[in-house]
């Protein structure tokens, strides 16, 4: 099927009704079993945070710009909800204290494993979307999942530098002249921008290389437009329940900021797993018998095919 075909045929739904892809996608999360999916997501991003911190932290150290850790400690007060983002910033706050090449070592380590188990439990709940088993070998799947760690590393380390202009554009329009509001809009725009983009080119990524199945590459599908606008609404959702009406802090004490924390990153992880399932009710509506689940159905064979991806 011709790629544009393919593209424009995601934005038809595949040709069922929105209230038929919403009923699909409502009783194939838990058909799924995609909640359980998110519950280990969360465990495993939160597995994931520490070290990915230290690698960060390290990372901006070397680099010879100024304002790069406020930067840091900005972003994660804007992306996590109130009482999960203070457990985030006293980690930032230990790592530059404490910070040894030991240490960046040892979260080395810790962040590919986390890292890559992030990735295989995605992978395992989009291959229960698409109706697939994983024919790829073992270790074609984690080498993948260490690549698309690095990636992610990378992407973030590259949006929190591109972060870093907003506010030196603003200063530099100030210095000539220009309307002061023409510069603070630029710099909410600018965040909310570089957020958005890697929120939508993250789920766009993990969509095309996380399942068997053969799926073309596009940044804006039904799915990952789902998720990057889910991941940004749900959680100021999130943000506005726990300001409101819960308390978590008076229920569990001292652990209440890790409790929101959890809690938050298994709604990320929903929203993910919705995304890909949604994109793959499209997928399946062109390809109701996928090629690669009759391939690997058969025992023989199961092992000696690839999916066609790395």
């Amino acid at each position: 099927m011709p790629h544009q075909h393919v593209v424009k045929s995601q934005w038809n739904l595949g040709g069922l009704r929105f209230s038929q892809l919403v009923t699909r996608a409502f009783h194939g999360f838990r058909e799924h079993h995609l909640d359980a999916r998110s519950a280990q997501f969360a465990y495993y991003a939160m597995l994931f945070i520490a070290p990915l911190l230290i690698l960060l932290i390290a990372a901006l150290a070397q680099i010879p710009l100024e304002g790069e850790m406020e930067s840091l400690t900005e972003t994660t007060g804007r992306a996590f909800p109130t009482g999960a983002d203070s457990v985030l910033l006293r980690q930032i706050e230990d790592i530059q204290r404490s910070s040894t090449l030991k240490l960046v070592l040892f979260a080395l380590l810790v962040a590919g494993f986390a890292g890559s188990q992030l990735f295989l439990t995605i992978s395992r709940g989009l291959n229960a979307a698409y109706g697939v088993v994983e024919v790829r070998h073992d270790w074609q799947v984690r080498c993948l999942a260490l690549l698309v760690t690095l990636g992610a590393f990378i992407m973030l380390l590259v949006a929190l530098l591109l972060l870093l202009l907003g506010p030196i554009i603003t200063q530099w329009m100030t210095n000539h002249a220009f309307d002061p509001r023409l510069g603070f809009l630029l710099n909410r725009g600018f965040r909310w921008l570089i957020l958005g983009l890697v929120a939508l080119t993250s789920a766009s990524v993990i969509y095309w290389l996380a399942p068997a199945a053969k799926v073309r590459w596009s940044l804006l599908t039904p799915g990952s437009l789902f998720a990057a606008s889910g991941w940004a609404v749900t959680g100021r959702g999130f943000q506005i329940y726990v300001e409101t009406v819960a308390r978590y802090n008076e229920t569990y004490g001292v652990i209440g900021g890790t409790i929101i924390l959890l809690v938050w990153l298994y709604l990320t992880g929903a929203v993910l797993m919705m995304g890909g399932l949604i994109n793959s009710i499209i997928y399946l509506q062109h390809h109701p018998f996928p090629v690669d689940s009759l391939a690997a159905s058969t025992p023989s064979t199961a092992g000696n095919k690839s999916a066609g991806k790395p």
